[in-house]
């Protein structure tokens, strides 16, 4: 089950044409700069990070040397304050697809020159007043806030948190109403079950009648016969 996983790893770095290549036992390949590797495990560093294997599932290892190898060399030749050199360092990583690295050197050259352009830019800041700022940054410069995942008006959240008092204030007198509407029900097949009841004691020759708690009470509806007296006999 690990073969694809390696096999795609594989294939994301296809850009690194010369590396460390790391050959599994699975089929797969692990292409980047080896940085650990031990009897018990050997980590590349892929450019986009670390992927870690366990060393018995290593077919073979070809050392060789990676768009990595270059960009460190390249990044111990940049000054601190070298802006254009780290601008030109980022755009190195971005084309060999190190998008880590790429980032990193692009902050380095907004730390070399915070107003720089197309290293703010790189990075998603926006220029508000004057200034770079971060994205989030820039929204709340602008007197946005954040509501409910998304940057909107202090008027657009104010509209859309009535709109949510409405929708729940509807949905709670909606739900009162169908409380109503079943409790009506329910009295209802009660009184009809009394009637039902009623009537069959009726056809039985009982009368029914409903005392205090609801508890029925059973009156006989004939008249009572009269017993029969039997005539004493002449002495």
């Amino acid at each position: 089950m690990r073969a694809p996983l390696f096999v795609l790893v594989g294939v994301l770095l296809h850009g690194i044409v010369t590396a460390d290549e790391v050959y599994l036992k699975g089929g797969g390949r692990l292409s980047g700069r080896i940085v650990t590797r031990t009897a018990e495990k050997i980590e590349v560093d892929v450019g986009a990070g670390l992927v870690g294997v366990p060393a018995s599932s290593v077919l073979k290892i070809e050392e060789g040397r990676s768009a990595l190898h270059d960009y460190e060399d390249r990044a111990r030749q940049v000054a601190p304050d070298d802006a254009d050199g780290w601008v030109a360092l980022a755009e190195f990583a971005q084309a060999r697809g190190l998008g880590t690295q790429s980032r990193q050197a692009y902050e380095a050259a907004v730390r070399a020159s915070p107003s720089d352009p197309r290293a703010n830019e790189a990075l998603g800041n926006v220029l508000v007043d004057g200034r770079w700022l971060s994205e989030d940054a820039a929204y709340q410069a602008r007197g946005y806030v954040r509501f409910e995942g998304e940057w909107v008006t202090a008027a657009e959240q104010e509209a859309m948190q009535r709109a949510r008092a409405a929708e729940d204030e509807a949905e709670r007198q909606r739900q009162a109403s169908e409380d109503r509407v079943r409790e009506a029900e329910a009295r209802a097949e009660e009184a009809e079950a009394r009637a039902r009841e009623a009537e069959a004691q009726a056809e039985s020759g009982t009368e029914l009648w409903y005392g205090w708690g609801g508890v029925p009470a059973y009156w006989p509806v004939r008249p009572a016969v009269p017993p029969r007296v039997r005539p004493r006999a002449p002495r």
